[in-house]
């Protein structure tokens, strides 16, 4: 945010003036925000009399990060500062606070994705196509890059990572995808480090919330189908999630039928499925017209116990 502290005027005269900066900027409100604290500040906004010009060129002396600005008598912004003293139009406010420190990085592409529902289904389209850049904004601030083809994603300053799948999950319907071309990807990503995007989406998806829709077609009978092995990292340790992964590879089943088969509660299969589904791995098929559970002992069933049997008894398990 772009931090403002204003010398020589009223309580209404600054709140004015912030509130024309943030129009001018095409900022949100929180993101110009008024300072007491010289040391804290980003910009320096004067009256123009002698006195305050003098004064604010003494404090500013040893701060040269922090930019002043003088408001003369007919309220026009001047720079108080070098041999340009031209006023300020609206397009140089808005370059000035964009570049301050801690201003929000404008995204001006246009909006491919809003809500839960359509970023899912472009989630799901873009990752297994592996192809372009897009960003996540959350109330008009960029949150998280995404790199498709590289499968990798950039956190924003401004963004805790470690709470980061929960506020994804909190916020999923107030959020918006925008699509990005590579060179502007690599432009609001700068030097910032790139991580592994699935294991984000992974634990993203095992948030419980806004799956409503998606948990009543599997308890209307969905089949969930595997389409290839998940990021082995998203799995981690998790025994059951690998098991469920060998038997969705090979057929479709309901979630009563892989709580049956494998033995495993039906709010564990639904907790693979919610982030499987997210992430692209999985796809759904309605349920038969009429169709009968199957039984550990049957078909498919037999054959996965037989395989994971073995392969417990060669581990010693």
């Amino acid at each position: 945010m772009a931090r403002v502290l204003v010398v020589g005027s009223d309580v209404q005269g600054e709140r004015a003036l912030l509130q024309r900066l943030r129009v001018a900027a095409s900022l949100p409100a929180d993101t110009v925000r008024s300072c007491r604290d010289l040391d804290e500040c980003d910009l320096l906004v004067i009256k123009d009399t002698p006195a305050l010009r003098n004064a604010a060129l003494r404090m500013v002396r040893e701060r040269p990060r922090i930019q002043v600005w003088v408001e003369d008598q007919n309220g026009q912004l001047h720079q108080g500062q070098g041999d340009d003293q031209g006023v300020l139009d609206d397009h140089a406010i808005e370059d000035a606070l964009r570049q301050m420190p801690g201003a929000p990085l404008r995204i001006d592409e246009p909006c491919t994705a809003q809500g839960a529902k359509a970023i899912t289904r472009a989630l799901r389209e873009r990752l297994p196509a592996r192809q372009g850049h897009a960003v996540l904004v959350l109330n008009e601030v960029p949150t998280l890059l995404l790199d498709f083809a590289q499968d990798q994603m950039v956190v924003l300053p401004g963004t805790d990572p470690c709470s980061l799948a929960q506020l994804l999950s909190d916020q999923f319907e107030a959020l918006s995808l925008h699509g990005l071309s590579e060179r502007r990807y690599q432009e609001l990503g700068g030097t910032l480090p790139r991580q592994p995007l699935r294991p984000l989406l992974w634990q993203w998806g095992q948030r419980p919330a806004h799956w409503h829709d998606l948990d009543a077609r599997l308890q209307r009978g969905a089949r969930v189908k595997l389409l290839r092995w998940p990021d082995f990292r998203v799995l981690g340790h998790q025994h059951d999630s690998f098991r469920l992964c060998s038997l969705l590879l090979k057929r479709a089943c309901s979630v009563d039928e892989c709580a049956s088969l494998l033995d495993v509660a039906p709010d564990a299969v639904r907790s693979f499925v919610h982030p499987a589904y997210l992430c692209g791995y999985a796809a759904l098929e309605d349920a038969p017209a009429s169709s009968v559970p199957l039984r550990a002992g049957e078909g498919g069933g037999t054959l996965l116990a037989r395989m994971w049997r073995s392969v417990r008894q060669r581990g010693g398990g």
